[in-house]
């Protein structure tokens, strides 16, 4: 088992845009197998951009609590979504920006995972994001996106 002292954490320091936002969701897609955004019942958010993912979703399920955040309001929704040509594509071409990934427009909080691992989670609403390393191989393929902006936790 790979304890806690081997993981390392980098924030993302400045919101991925444009050229950025799309290098880091190839990335984010290319070596995860699957990823989620969560959808709160309070908020409001275009049924027509859910629908959309809806032939490549593997479960959802309500939940009170997921990687970035702990709600006492009402559970939100999880959508598992696979990666495929399609889920990426879609996920460059809805937004311009990590946190444009909010209501009303579009679900909120992709979280990147593989063989079971967050490796990659996001507390859109709160411009914030964290990668999580357990390896230097994945820490290379971020690093290597030059104008992404982190900053080690």
């Amino acid at each position: 088992m790979i304890g806690d002292k081997k993981m390392e954490y980098w924030d993302i320091d400045e919101n991925p845009t444009g050229t950025t936002y799309q290098q880091l969701i190839k990335v984010l897609c290319d070596y995860s197998d699957k990823f989620y955004f969560v959808t709160r019942k309070e908020l409001d958010y275009d049924e027509a951009t859910i629908k959309m993912f809806e032939p490549y979703v593997l479960k959802t399920y309500k939940t009170r609590e997921w990687d970035a955040t702990k709600t006492s309001g009402p559970k939100a929704t999880v959508y598992e979504i696979t990666i495929n040509g399609e889920t990426c594509q879609l996920l460059q071409t809805l937004a311009n920006s990590l946190y444009d990934w909010v209501s009303p427009d579009l679900p909120e909080d992709l979280t990147f995972i593989k063989n079971n691992f967050v490796w990659f989670y996001s507390c859109t609403h709160e411009d914030y994001a964290t990668f999580t390393f357990r390896s230097a191989y994945y820490k290379q393929l971020v690093m290597e996106i030059k104008s992404l902006k982190l900053v080690k936790v």
